[in-house]
């Protein structure tokens, strides 16, 4: 497979595509959009300024909008070895919400993950942003629960040992019940990537971090779509049965299924299925406005656990967390869901209603067919593999007849449609980015009176009032570490971040720094990247595949810069690396590039524009420059030219891991172009909407 230039769009001009500004949106032949909703997954509030009962933890002075309040944040180490921010997040929540104000959309639908992690003092925080919004601008908010929200069916002992406390120091923070109260004096220093950074020398033990279950959720989210409003037209659940249900039909208890440890229980459970459990089911069906049905799925699956205890019926650790599980599990462990969405589709079919479905989890491929290649080279546990829905699990859920799907949970941007062959029936996959991640962003969906079209704007938050409030406190976890001598300390450089957007570029270097190259590459792949730049790989693209199975990379790199330094013998046609770089000045000459060019970058650049590219698609080439691009694309072709031509097929020889680099980030980035796109749903025709 060629990389980057096999696509009919090729990666220049999808950097071009993205470069346009967006114009006002297109409309279809059947008129103008007749209905906006905002969606937001990923939100994963945490309320920076929550009031823990008195003499719990108080947190950090700091200046915001004028005012000294107490900041309850968690350290910056934490956040920029996450997927995902913890603080800056809650400006970003914020900003978004006003930006969707003044656009006059009235819509928001937040698909999990709205909180971290489903814990009173920040659901609390969250409630009331939510009230303030519809009180003030008429917003009508729709949740539907994320692995982060309950992250189990029922309320679990929990907590975090990085919150940030007084002199840049860690700070435990832990709910009563929980081993690190209960045995405090035993706490455990390491924080999650095993380095050793003192706390300090308390745990604070307070119940406002225990992680609540769906009842508790019900409880302060209950009026944001989880129950039925008298402003909506209609409501149902997959448990309610008709319309004139009354309201006791949409309460907790009314709404649960039988799961058991393999597979679904009830009228689907077998003779040996052990572990069968009684757990909530949050899904609904809501019609704000006449003829738009929104459907609201949980997909969560918390599967019980093969020594689970049936006797204690509500206790969260008897269940895995639902991260992994997804659509897989859906068709497997939570089979009731499939039958009530079919039957959703053909009513709204017959009955001319504009049907848009969302949940936390994406239900088609991400990654663009990339899988099996980063499986083989990566592994299958790394990448998030796990939560690739598998092509019969997209097939099920596209012969349900739900044509519109709008997932998170990856933190990603991006557009897949996909057809069940049997029935003919196509769906399309939204992938809505998160605001606590790079790309910071959500997306609008607009539909049409033909109710065939829809259309989809992403809006990229660059600007975020107040994003810098917490950067005095860095200041003060980074001073601390550097004077204990830590070694993976964080580049202090992002605290000189102009903008949000900046800041969430600077999360995602330093993620690909601190966790993903060491954590995720092959060791002979990241020797090669920590330790070369664009010239090292220029040349070594020209070197027959029989060099790479002879030399290590150090032997190669090492033979390049002799070369280079001492200058090319041009009669030397005898050693390869000579004339290897011969032929690279030849093929830049041909491409009128400059060696000098490939200076500019090294290998840990690469890695992170390959997380760019993977998180953002298109949105991703506003951070990499069009000639870094041009100079991708040229090494992709001279890699994928030299490991056919004498490349064994083998995963683990060098030359075939960086061709895989690079056909991967093609395959990342020449997905379905989704930024902003008119949707055909009946055949899954995508437009985009250029200038």
């Amino acid at each position: 497979m060629k990389p980057f230039r096999h696509s009919p769009i090729s990666f220049f001009l999808l950097f071009l595509l993205a470069a346009c500004s967006h114009p006002e949106p297109e409309t279809t032949d059947s008129g103008p959009p007749v209905f906006e909703i905002a969606f937001m997954p990923d939100v994963h509030f945490h309320d920076l300024f929550a009031e823990f009962e008195p003499g719990s933890f108080e947190g950090l002075p700091v200046s915001y909008r004028g005012e000294e309040r107490q900041a309850v944040i968690r350290t910056m180490e934490a956040q920029l070895n996450s997927t995902r921010l913890f603080n800056e997040n809650y400006f970003a929540f914020l900003a978004a919400l006003d930006d969707i104000a003044e656009r006059g959309i009235q819509y928001v639908a937040l698909p999990g993950d709205f909180s971290d992690d489903g814990q009173p003092a920040h659901i609390r925080g969250l409630a009331e942003i939510l009230n303030q919004y519809r009180e003030e601008h008429g917003m009508s908010f729709f949740l539907t629960p994320g692995n982060h929200d309950p992250t189990r069916p029922f309320a679990t002992e929990a907590g975090k040992r990085d919150y940030l406390g007084e002199g840049g120091r860690r700070q435990p923070v832990f709910s009563r019940n929980h081993s690190a109260c209960l045995n405090a004096d035993q706490a455990d220093e390491s924080n999650d990537t095993g380095n050793m950074i003192p706390e300090s020398n308390y745990v604070v033990c307070t119940d406002e971090v225990k992680e609540m279950g769906y009842s508790g959720l019900y409880e302060m989210l209950g009026g944001f779509g989880l129950t039925y409003q008298d402003s909506y037209l209609y409501y149902e659940t997959p448990f309610s049965g008709s319309y004139n249900a009354d309201d006791s039909s949409f309460m907790p208890e009314n709404r649960v299924y039988e799961v058991c440890h393999e597979g679904s229980g009830a009228e689907y459970r077998e003779s040996y299925f052990t572990n069968c459990f009684d757990v909530p089911d949050m899904s609904y069906l809501a019609e704000p406005v006449k003829d738009v049905w929104l459907l609201a799925l949980d997909t969560n699956v918390y599967v019980p656990r093969a020594d689970a205890d049936q006797g204690e019926t509500e206790n969260g650790e008897q269940f895995h967390g639902s991260g992994n599980a997804g659509y897989n599990r859906v068709i497997t462990h939570k089979k009731h869901l499939l039958p009530w969405m079919a039957d959703v589709a053909r009513r709204a079919e017959e009955q001319g209603k504009m049907l848009i479905s969302f949940s936390h989890f994406p239900a088609a491929d991400f990654y663009n067919g990339a899988g099996p290649l980063i499986e083989e080279v990566w592994g299958d546990d790394e990448f998030q593999m796990a939560r690739m829905p598998e092509a019969v699990t997209t097939e099920t859920v596209a012969a349900t007849g739900v044509r519109l799907h709008v997932a998170g949970h990856m933190h990603m941007n991006g557009l897949q449609t996909a057809k069940d062959e049997e029935s003919g029936k196509v769906l399309t996959n939204i992938q809505v980015p998160s605001l606590a991640a790079y790309v910071p962003a959500y997306k609008i969906v607009r539909t049409f009176e033909d109710r065939r079209h829809i259309e989809t704007e992403t809006v990229v938050l660059d600007e975020v009032p107040d994003f810098d409030t917490l950067f005095p406190l860095y200041e003060e976890e980074w001073s601390y570490l550097d004077s204990i001598g830590y070694e993976r300390i964080w580049n202090r450089g992002i605290l000189e971040s102009a903008s949000y957007f900046q800041f969430t570029d600077w999360h995602i270097r330093e993620l690909s720094r601190l966790r993903f190259l060491p954590g995720e590459w092959p060791g002979i792949l990241r020797e090669m990247l920590e330790n070369s730049t664009g010239r090292h790989l220029l040349v070594a693209s020209q070197l027959p595949a029989e060099e790479w199975h002879k030399k290590s990379w150090t032997e190669i790199k090492s033979g390049i810069d002799r070369a280079i330094a001492n200058g090319l013998d041009e009669d030397d046609d005898q050693d390869p690396i000579q004339s290897a770089i011969m032929r690279a000045e030849k093929l830049l000459v041909n491409e009128g590039v400059e060696m000098g060019d490939f200076e500019q970058w090294d290998g840990a650049v690469l890695s992170t524009d390959f997380y760019r590219i993977r998180n953002a698609g298109e949105l991703a080439l506003r951070h990499i420059p069009a000639d870094r691009i041009e100079q991708y694309e040229l090494l992709g072709d001279a890699f994928s030219n030299q490991s056919a031509a004498g490349s064994p097929a083998n995963s683990k020889n060098l030359l075939s891991q960086i061709d895989a680099v690079f056909t991967v980030m093609s395959l990342f980035a020449n997905r379905i172009p989704g930024d902003h796109a008119i949707i055909n749903l009946e055949n899954g025709d995508v437009v985009p909407v250029i200038e």
